[in-house]
């Protein structure tokens, strides 16, 4: 005896035979621009960056990654209430140009702040010159961001300063474009007490405001 009388029955399921030739991109290796964007755009569950023709899927942060990022996004945000320059967060994408190698990596900086007129459009969904780039280092991606990215900021003309900001000590390392030599870069170490500058931007930012809702003291769990 059928228990629904046939309501409400399953129908049978249809198996769907896979096209080599259109089968999901797969990250890790070598893949073009192209390839890229259309990876980076059907994925619902994440976002990956493009460095070297490589896309590499970025890990979620944790609470304190979070929580840092969001915190330096609004301390910059702060000083540009009036102003040319915009602060953007990290579901923004960066086109990282190269002009000497014709070489393009699209990325997703925890921070951006750009001065570009075109950049601060309403419906703009690409940035293209960015200023400062900010990351917030992490056990899971700093060789990344210290190696082979932050190789690819250097090489971007309209970039003037990296921040990479420590997540379990009130560090921050600055990468500043040097104003004599454009090709040379000088890297400033702050620490506790110390305001960090920023000077393509003039603005100084405070490690109690980079490190507000965060106690040091307590232990820290790593990602």
């Amino acid at each position: 005896m059928s228990l629904n009388n046939g309501k409400g029955k399953c129908r049978k399921e249809k198996i769907m035979a896979i096209n080599p030739l259109h089968a999901p991109l797969q990250p890790g290796g070598p893949m073009s621009v192209e390839e890229y964007l259309q990876l980076d755009r059907s994925t619902l569950d994440g976002r990956y960056d493009y460095v070297g023709g490589v896309a590499r899927l970025m890990s979620g942060g944790s609470v304190a990654h979070n929580r840092i990022s969001r915190n330096v996004a609004n301390a910059i945000e702060d000083h540009f209430l009036t102003g040319p320059c915009t602060v953007f967060g990290s579901d923004v994408q960066v086109l990282i140009g190269v002009k000497a190698s014709g070489r393009q990596h699209y990325v997703y900086p925890d921070a951006t702040v750009s001065c570009d007129v075109a950049d601060r459009r309403l419906d703009n969904n690409l940035i293209r010159l960015p200023r400062i780039v900010v990351e917030v280092l992490s056990p899971g991606t700093e060789v990344f961001d210290r190696g082979k990215k932050l190789a690819a900021y250097k090489a971007c003309d309209s970039i003037q300063e990296i921040m990479l900001v420590h997540q379990f000590a009130p560090i921050v390392e600055v990468y500043r474009r040097s104003e004599k030599d454009q090709a040379s870069w000088q890297h400033v170490v702050y620490g506790p007490e110390q305001a960090v500058e920023l000077r393509s931007v003039d603005i100084c930012l405070s490690m109690d405001e980079l490190y507000r809702g965060l106690n040091f003291d307590e232990p820290q769990l790593e990602e």
